[in-house]
């Protein structure tokens, strides 16, 4: 089961033909689509997932203008809807259920408005660490000097939260000296802000992980394209 997570940059706007290309090229199983734009561009683009084989898209559509975070799939799944509705944004972070997988979809915002919503993603995360769980998406968040150049981040410690619950960057795990940037500043500087972070069972069991930067440098976005591949997901469903 291949995933695809892609920051598509303003809901894709004139470029949405150019990323479906690039979606059905990676021939991913589930996608994970952030700066999901609310309105008639989420219209189009669920329009046209429908239409390349995504039947199945999260319900939970930001506000008009408001971006988000977007699942679609392939096969059915169960949508669990906000990881907490509480948020000012809660349309940031969206669980499903694939099976006994439960998934959940990341766009965060930026700078210290990130800090609400790291501190609902540990403490959800922090009862998953049992069973089959997964946080994807671009978490504009990087470890300082290993994931960018300097240290300006001041949401870095959460990275390290995550994995004394438990949960491992997978990338950083099997790459622990990598260094490719799926972001640039206008300045030109390089941050790697787009993570997958799996539970221990899920981590052992998975499969290749690794950033196509083509579509980044071919315009359709501003971000690379995280893929992983996973075992099918189990039947049944998490509590």
């Amino acid at each position: 089961m291949r995933l695809l997570a892609w920051n598509i940059r303003q809901g894709g706007g004139t470029r949405l033909v150019g990323i479906m290309a690039a979606i059905m090229r990676h021939d991913a199983d589930v996608l994970i689509l952030s700066e999901y734009r609310g309105g008639e561009s989420a219209e189009r683009l669920c329009t046209a997932l429908k239409a390349s084989g995504y039947r199945y898209v999260t319900k939970l559509v930001p506000p008009p203008q408001r971006t988000g975070v977007l699942i679609a799939a392939r096969r059915r799944f169960v949508e669990r809807g906000p990881v907490c509705p509480h948020v000012s944004e809660p349309w940031r972070l969206v669980d499903v259920d694939l099976g006994m997988l439960r998934l959940t979809g990341v766009y965060m915002p930026n700078l210290k408005a990130k800090l609400p919503y790291w501190q609902t993603l540990v403490a959800a995360f922090a009862a998953r660490a049992e069973g089959d769980a997964l946080a994807i998406g671009d978490f504009n968040t990087c470890r300082a000097y290993v994931d960018e150049p300097g240290a300006i981040d001041v949401t870095a410690h959460f990275m390290d939260s995550m994995d004394a619950i438990g949960f491992r960057d997978l990338w950083r795990h099997r790459y622990p000296d990598g260094r490719e940037f799926t972001w640039y500043s206008h300045r030109g500087n390089g941050f790697r802000i787009d993570h997958a972070f799996l539970s221990p069972s899920l981590a052992a069991r998975a499969g290749v992980i690794r950033y196509s930067h083509e579509e980044r440098l071919a315009g359709l976005s501003d971000h690379s394209v995280l893929l992983l591949d996973l075992p099918r997901a189990r039947r049944g469903a998490t509590s």
